[in-house]
């Protein structure tokens, strides 16, 4: 939709630019201070002032007109600072606020003063009929017994009166700009007429009240001097005795007519100029020339003349006919400024496109004139009292916000609020706003309430329905200064305030678009940033590029409805630029804590053969198909799409936001994702699906320098999983549809009961409402368990298991030995190691081994759960700074040969106490075959392990970012491994056929999880699990980057959406 604003450069002025090029424009004089004078002088002073001086008194009278003025000065100080910092178009106050406050503010406060302005030219309608019958009724008129009096002649008066000044109004500005100055010239010389009469007119009797009027007299001043309320006098509308508020009500709308010249703004040759100096100088003028007659009425009309006759200004003027003058020409102009005044407001909020609607409004003014006159004639209808108190509602609703648009401009103090008035302050505008404020609740609090409601409607309705405006309000200023102010402040240094500040690296949002809509929900108001990586040998060449893409992907994020940044990023390698965005994401406190990205798609890769069973999301229908907005194209469509990054790269990504101690998380299939939304209903228990959590443990032994053995855990990975979880379900549309569980699983059936107690008392301690279920691998409902680990079948299908392991050297040792016929060799109490080849691997050279070959072996590092204990060959793999010279294979060969061999060539041999994790490796025919070339330490990083979950202990002492919650070792495996042989050992040592879970290759264990997995959430929406990160330096070796990425596609294959994760920091606590 186009921009009206941009077709009608002069809108706001009455000139039809089809016919005048160059409108004509009004100067100060003619644009903004006869207007003031003519609104502000209003015909109330001639109807009601003897009423309020006789319930008020002089003294009293004169505080209503200082309160009175010191609103409408402060408020005109206001605007003249706004109006003097830059250039102001057609729609006078509404245009100052809205280009201040914003669309919202704006737009509602140009309604209810648009609406005030239409109310007051009804009230001035009506209020010249009081006159007009006065003088020229058929019964009991002054000048001339002429009109009918009944309810429908005065209708019809209030009509004719009200046509032509809406004739007037369409012939043009100019023409209300020369009737403007001829009828303010009446009406001063009208308002002069009462202090000249006070000195010139002799006392006399008037038969028709029955009072006498004195002229100046001392005794009239004293007894006019205080208020002194009653009930039933000239003028009063009320049953009962008028009081402050009353008479407060009745007194200020004469004075609020302020904005008169404002909304000329279109019209004006200077606007920023005219309207701070017209309006003050109107200020001036009409306050003389008040003061004046309160001044001259009070000493001159006695009391009793105040109460019994309304029109007594009339009375006791020298010549009857300059009031009846001065009472028409402030009720005309103010008819004719408030007609057009609307119209131009109308205009205004027509152009700038806030209501639908009202478009043809801002084609052309002529149909806004015509609009306010029928609005107007509406109101004719209305009761005057009531019409009264809204305007006065109105107008003080509109000097609270332009108050609170200066106050909060000066208080944001951005370098270009500059305005060339200088006499305004944050006090000034401050005392404006509260002056305003208590005024709207002195003269009628429920009015007031209401109005106050009525503001704050508009303001969320034009939230929704306003297209985003590019107006820069102050609460941008408001908003830098607080957010400057509270990031200083910001410390991210306790953990019970930790929430997801989640970054997301997106390359096409078409193939991302639910989970960029997942890490939304995920965020949990937490920092969510969109992280895009452009990659370019030159930085300059693809600068305009960059810019394009920034807009986009901004207009991206609002299509999406995502609270998130966008931070992109131009490096020469993908590698770099993920590493620009992740450090150069957030300020001060706030910054992300877990980075996610999507899985890598192995469609694209064509440098080696996949295995068989890899099967491509990219190809599914759901991967494409994701975007649900209802647009014709996506803005980051028309953005150059980048290569797609390289297996190694996408590795190495992984290795360097774990360097960085950054939280990493993997999305697998997410395009199948179903994101509930808010219009769903509240599902039952029964009804709803499972969020499952599978905190899978990676533990190892490593040895420290003394050569002590410390066993190690993922409990920061183990409790961010549910934590994340348990996040997730907080979100109120996920909360009506999920429901979440905590599956793990141990190896042996003994375990079952006391790891569910443990799992309860964790999910107890950490306040996590979740179903937790145990599953045991020797159950005998996992096929493919039982066929790696112990080579039985009983009819379950091992192709795909054989196909999957057919290049997995462990795996076809493991087969070959099943497969043999040799006898297992018979128990031993213990496992002894020759002491010659122990010695020559001590002093000989060690090669370090590649992870390709280890893993291919069944050594990599993602499948170890245990390592060598209280062993100098231990000492010796844990040894990083170890040269770089070959061992023989048959060293290696020989460190596990059984004890009954090494009995032939010693008859003595030395024992060595091994243990369980020790005897595991030593006797896993995995060695066999080690033909690579990095270092055996892979062996000792963090692994899967399907042993028991550790106790967990919470700390009372701890503090900040210190643990609060964490796992410990039963008995000694705190410290040193004893020597004692575990039952799960004692079990599996002697047959060399079959194996425990933490004793399997990689490959192995992920099959065996993903048959787990796929059996106990087949119908689950979603899977958070655990994450092994690749080791620092696996992106070097190809064929170890497939190996690790082909594994994590077995293990997600055929499961729901998955998320994988791995934790650097603590997330949970027990602290208050």
């Amino acid at each position: 939709m186009s921009n009206l604003r941009s077709l009608h450069p002069n809108y706001g002025s009455i000139a039809d630019p089809s016919t005048d090029e160059k409108p004509h424009k009004l100067n100060t004089m003619n644009g903004v201070t006869l207007p003031t004078i003519l609104n502000v002088l209003s015909i109330l002073m001639f109807l009601r002032f003897g009423f309020v001086l006789g319930q008020m008194g002089i003294l009293g009278t004169l505080l209503l007109l200082v309160m009175s003025y010191g609103i409408d000065l402060l408020t005109t100080l206001s605007v003249s600072a706004i109006a003097t910092n830059g250039t102001v178009k057609g729609g006078g106050a509404y245009y100052m606020i809205s280009r201040s406050l914003g669309v919202e503010f704006g737009g509602a406060i140009g309604i209810i003063f648009y609406i005030g302005q239409v109310l007051n030219s009804a009230l001035n309608v009506a209020g010249l009929i009081e006159p007009l019958l006065y003088n020229f009724n058929s019964q009991t008129g002054v000048v001339w017994k002429l009109l009918p009096t009944d309810y429908w002649f005065q209708f019809m008066y209030s009509t004719v009166f009200l046509a032509l000044c809406t004739v007037i109004s369409l012939i043009g500005s100019q023409t209300v700009s020369k009737a403007g100055s001829l009828l303010c010239f009446l009406l001063i010389l009208s308002t002069l007429s009462v202090p000249l009469s006070s000195l010139v007119v002799a006392p006399f009797y008037s038969k028709e009240n029955d009072a006498f009027y004195t002229g100046i007299s001392w005794a009239t001043f004293t007894e006019n001097l205080l208020p002194h309320f009653t009930q039933g006098a000239a003028g009063s509308q009320l049953p009962r005795k008028e009081n402050f508020r009353d008479v407060f009500g009745i007194f200020f709308p004469a004075t609020a007519g302020i904005f008169a010249g404002a909304s000329m703004s279109g019209d004006l040759k200077n606007p920023s100029k005219s309207i701070p100096l017209g309006t003050l100088s109107g200020l001036l003028i009409t306050f003389v020339c008040y003061l004046l007659v309160i001044i001259s009425m009070g000493c001159s009309i006695p009391r009793e003349l105040l109460y019994k006759d309304v029109q007594v200004l009339q009375t006791v003027n020298l010549s009857p006919l300059l009031i009846i003058v001065g009472e028409v020409s402030t009720s005309v102009f103010s008819v004719i400024v408030g007609l057009v005044g609307a119209a131009k407001l109308l205009q205004a909020i027509a152009i700038d496109e806030i209501l639908p609607g009202l478009r043809v409004f801002g084609t052309d003014s002529v149909y806004g004139i015509l609009f306010t006159w029928l609005l107007c004639q509406l109101f004719l209808f209305a009761d005057v009292n009531q019409i009264a108190t809204l305007i006065t509602m109105a107008f003080l609703m509109t000097f609270i916000v332009t108050n609170v648009a200066c106050f909060l401009l000066k208080l944001g103090s951005a370098p270009n609020f500059r305005p060339s008035f200088r006499y305004f302050g944050t006090t000034t505008a401050l005392m404006g706003t509260l002056a305003s404020g208590a005024a709207m609740f002195i003269v009628d609090g429920i009015s007031a309430s209401f109005i106050f409601i009525m503001l704050m409607a508009l303001v969320l309705f034009i939230h929704y329905i306003s297209p985003p405006k590019q107006w820069g309000d102050v609460s941008q200023s408001l908003i830098y200064h607080q957010v400057r102010k509270y990031l200083l402040k910001l410390r991210q240094d306790n953990v019970k305030y930790w929430r997801p500040q989640i970054l997301l690296l997106v390359d096409n949002p078409r193939t991302s678009w639910k989970l960029i809509n997942f890490c939304n929900h995920l965020k949990k108001g937490g920092l969510y940033i969109l992280g895009h990586v452009m990659v370019a040998d030159s930085f300059q060449d693809r600068v305009a590029d960059l810019n394009r893409q920034r807009s986009a992907w901004i207009k991206l994020r609002d299509v999406s409805k995502v609270k998130a940044f966008v931070q992109i990023a131009i490096a020469p390698t993908f590698c770099w630029g993920v590493r620009n965005v992740f450090l150069g994401s957030g300020l001060g406190g706030m910054k992300p804590n877990i980075t996610i990205v999507g899985f890598y798609d192995l469609s694209n890769y064509k440098a080696q053969k996949l295995p068989k069973s890899i099967k491509f999301e990219s190809k599914t229908p759901e991967f494409s198909k994701q975007v649900n907005v209802n647009i014709s194209g996506l803005p980051t469509d028309t953005c150059i799409q980048e290569n797609h990054i390289g297996l190694c790269n996408w590795v190495q990504v992984l290795e360097d936001l774990s360097l960085l101690d950054s939280n990493i998380a993997v999305a697998k299939g997410f395009p199948r994702l179903h994101i509930p939304s808010n219009h769903e209903n509240q599902l039952q228990d029964s009804q709803q699906r499972y969020i499952d959590l599978y905190p899978i443990q990676m533990s190892s032994h490593v040895t420290n320098k003394s050569g002590k053995s410390i066993r190690t855990n993922n409990f920061d990975t183990y409790t961010l999983i549910l934590q994340l979880g348990a996040i997730l379900h907080t979100v109120p549309c996920w909360k009506k549809t999920h429901r979440l569980r905590v599956v793990v699983f141990v190896e042996y059936k003994r375990d079952v009961a006391e790891e569910k107690q443990r799992l309860r008392s964790l999910l107890e301690i950490l306040r996590i409402n979740a179903e937790a279920v145990v599953l045991c691998l020797e159950s005998g409902n996992f096929g493919t368990y039982n066929y790696i680990a112990k080579g039985e079948k009983d009819g379950f299908d091992a192709g795909k298991v054989d196909s999957r392991l057919e290049n997995d050297d462990w795996w076809q040792a493991v087969l070959e030995m099943r497969n043999s016929a040799a006898p297992a060799p018979k128990p031993v109490a213990n496992i002894q190691i020759n002491s010659k080849v122990v010695r020559k691997f001590r002093a000989g050279n060690r090669k370090r081994y590649s992870g390709s070959y280890m893993r291919k072996n069944g050594v990599a590092f993602s499948m170890v759960s245990n390592g060598i204990a209280n062993l100098d060959l231990h000492k010796t793999l844990a040894d990083a700074s170890s040269s770089d010279d070959d061992y023989s294979f048959s060293d290696a060969e020989s460190i596990v040969s059984s004890a009954s061999s090494i009995s032939r060539h010693e008859p003595h041999p030395p024992t060595v106490p091994v243990y369980q994790s020790s005897a595991q490796h030593l006797r896993r025919p995995m060695l066999r075959n080690l033909k690579s070339s990095t270092s055996l330490l892979r062996q000792k990083v963090s692994t899967f392990s399907a042993d028991t979950m550790p106790n967990s202990q919470v700390l009372e002492n701890a503090q900040g970012n210190e643990p609060s919650i964490m796992f410990v070792q039963d008995g000694t495996e705190s410290g040193a491994l004893s020597g004692s042989v575990s039952p799960a050992f004692a079990a599996t040592a002697y047959d060399e056929s079959v194996f425990s879970f933490n004793e399997l290759s990689s490959t192995a264990q992920y099959l065996i999880l993903n048959e787990l997995m796929r059996t106990t959430s087949a119908n689950t929406a979603l899977i958070f699990s655990t994450l092994p990160v690749p080791e620092i330096g696996l992106h070097k070796d190809e064929k170890s980057c497939l190996d690790y990425v082909t594994d994590l596609d077995t293990w997600c294959n055929g499961l729901p959406p998955t998320l994988l994760i791995n934790a650097k920091t603590v997330t949970v606590t027990t602290n208050l």
